[in-house]
């Protein structure tokens, strides 16, 4: 007793401590996001008209606050709608349509199709059953979870994912801890799973659109602003090649160099996995029913597009050109909302009580994003900041693509990376028009390389969830990181060398 009230004040005291800090912090980025627009608004050049000027000021104010959190994120991607208009930079009609752009709508499907696998837990019967699959072995059931996560991963986001395979996970450890005993478990390989889970977590979110909100900004920017259109199976295509070869590496990096489990066998982990899977009991009318709405939406937006461009199913159905992948995401959430679990209850796979969890923040954020970066690209802005660095052709492609990479790599793991994204992207779309090159050539490194959160505990929610477990140090989660961010530069090297061009017809 004389414990617990000994230890009230100090734990009162150590939330006051930080809970004053965090109020500074947020002050103080107020404060330096405002001196930012005012400083950028003086230095630009007489020469640059005043709606550019604001635009730059504006969003000089809104990388500050978002990278600061001095206000929460999706507050800050309001900004947009207040300060735009009032300073003359555009008509409140045209600041805030993007908001409600494709891409936007396309999030928000994606999102239900996830919360609804969430709702009726079919992501996790998936992931069990691909975990009995691989079998018992350390090293495999490692790849096992690291496999599942990421699959997860294409379809929610990296956090909802890690939250559901983190008690798996940690239920294999406790198992391995109780045939053991006390001090006799295998740490190391409680430090490959745990890592596992969090890298995979954020590698899957390369796959999709939905996968990972920088994915959705970048289509988003070059849609609105350069006419470039890529659809879900083009980012897929591109995307899935890239979290199978990273996922591939990051595994042979945990469980071949960095943290080799000793354990030859897992004692009781498929006993376990079956019992975990043999709870949930038989599959679910509603897990049927997410089940056939997700291959409806797979499919469709795989087989869409490619039937729409042949002579003769085109030909045959001309309104299937009309078909987007937004449009796709909006049946499939009305859907979710009409098909009933059962015919007594008359209740559907997806209620809006279900849906009122749907990260809406993380849409305010792609639309603030989109709308600061269009009137960067209305008001000549981009145009501009990309004349002031038409120096920068003298130097190799390549290189310049490693140091924006660079650049983004280390920013990401202190700051939000769809903020770091909404932030750069219409930066590099500036520079490569400067220096005569395909804006694709570098939006495209801004995108991966915000993604390749993995060094600290602040980067990613994955992170911190595994920090937070006990079986990761400080030390264990930047260096496995670094390794990984050292393989993230390669591949996005490899990737803008070889795929990328293919892909999306444009040369270095």
């Amino acid at each position: 007793m004389t414990n617990e009230t000994a230890a009230a004040p100090v734990g009162g005291a150590a939330a006051d401590t930080t809970g004053k800090k965090t109020l500074r912090r947020k002050r103080i980025g107020l404060l330096f996001g405002i001196l930012a627009a005012v400083a950028v608004y003086l230095a630009l050049p007489a020469e640059v008209p005043g709606p550019a000027r604001s635009a730059t000021a504006i969003t000089a104010l809104m990388a500050v606050w978002w990278m600061t959190e001095a206000l929460p994120l999706a507050a800050t991607a309001l900004v947009p709608l207040v300060l735009l208009p009032l300073f003359g930079v555009g008509e409140m009609s045209e600041v805030a349509s993007p908001y409600a752009a494709e891409v936007v709508f396309l999030l928000m499907g994606g999102y239900m199709l996830g919360q609804a696998m969430q709702r009726w837990n079919l992501h996790r019967r998936l992931a069990l059953l691909l975990m009995l699959a691989v079998g018992d072995k350390p090293v495999r059931m490692i790849g096992g979870f690291m496999l599942a996560t990421a699959f997860i991963s294409m379809w929610v986001s990296n956090a909802a994912s890690t939250v559901m395979m983190l008690p798996i996970g940690l239920s294999v450890l406790g198992l391995v801890k109780q045939q053991l005993g006390e001090g006799k478990e295998d740490r190391v390989f409680g430090t490959a799973l745990m890592l596992g889970i969090a890298f995979a977590a954020t590698i899957g979110g390369f796959s999709t659109l939905i996968g990972s909100t920088p994915n959705a900004l970048i289509v988003g920017y070059l849609e609105d602003n350069h006419g470039i259109r890529i659809t879900f199976l083009d980012w897929m295509l591109f995307g899935v090649p890239i979290t199978v070869v990273f996922g591939l590496s990051a595994w042979l990096m945990l469980t071949k160099v960095l943290y080799r489990p000793r354990l030859k066998q897992l004692p009781g982990g498929r006993d376990l996995l079956r019992t975990q899977l043999a709870e949930m009991g038989p599959v679910s009318p509603g897990e049927r029913r997410v089940i056939g709405v997700f291959l409806f939406a797979a499919l469709s937006w795989i087989f869409v597009p490619v039937l729409a461009d042949t002579e003769l199913i085109g030909g045959a159905l001309p309104w299937l050109a009309n078909v987007t992948d937004a449009g796709i995401a909006m049946t499939v959430a009305l859907l979710l909302f009409l098909i009933p679990v059962d015919r007594k209850s008359g209740s559907p796979v997806l209620d809006w009580d279900s849906a009122k969890e749907l990260p809406w923040g993380m849409l305010l954020l792609v639309g603030g994003g989109l709308s600061i970066s269009g009137q960067l690209t209305d008001t000549g802005m981009t145009e501009w900041f990309g004349e002031q660095v038409t120096g920068l052709a003298v130097l190799p492609t390549l290189l310049i693509i490693a140091i924006v990479a660079i650049m983004v790599m280390l920013l990401t793991e202190l700051t939000s990376n769809t903020a770091t994204s909404a932030t750069f992207i219409p930066i590099m779309g500036g520079v490569a028009l400067g220096i005569d090159v395909d804006v694709l050539v570098l939006v495209l490194p801004v995108t991966l390389a915000a993604q390749m959160s993995f060094m600290l505990p602040v980067a990613t929610p994955p992170n911190a969830m595994v920090y937070g477990t006990g079986y990761v140090s400080m030390g264990q989660l930047i260096r496995g990181g670094a390794w990984l961010n050292v393989i993230g530069l390669l591949i996005i090297m490899l990737v803008m060398s070889t795929i990328a061009p293919m892909m999306f017809n444009f040369s270095l």
